[in-house]
């Protein structure tokens, strides 16, 4: 399975790829990547049929344990699908980080 690490992921074009966030909809709508879309991962098994085939998908969880889970599954189904090491918590980090 392919890794990004969170710090990467303010470099990704969200043009070109789907940034898959799957934490719960409180979570989401309470502080979310923009252009991020929400399908939490007690819905996952609906959603994965609108998610597009045609560009990567880069999944996105609290912690990156449930996002791994989630890319595996997209991963068998054909995608190109990168999980997002350390999720939310962790892309928070690094932009303090940065900013220090």
């Amino acid at each position: 399975m392919k890794r990004i690490n969170a710090s990467e992921l303010d470099s990704l074009d969200l043009g070109k790829v789907l940034l898959l966030d799957i934490r719960s909809r409180k979570e989401f709508e309470s502080d979310s990547i923009r252009g991020s879309v929400n399908v939490p991962f007690d819905e996952i098994s609906s959603g994965l049929s609108k998610l597009p085939k045609d560009k990567p998908v880069y999944v996105l969880c609290r912690t990156g344990d449930l996002s791994e889970e989630v890319a595996e599954i997209l991963e068998d189904r054909g995608y190109d699908v990168y999980n997002i090491d350390g999720g939310h918590a962790a892309y928070i980090v690094s932009l303090v980080s940065s900013k220090l």
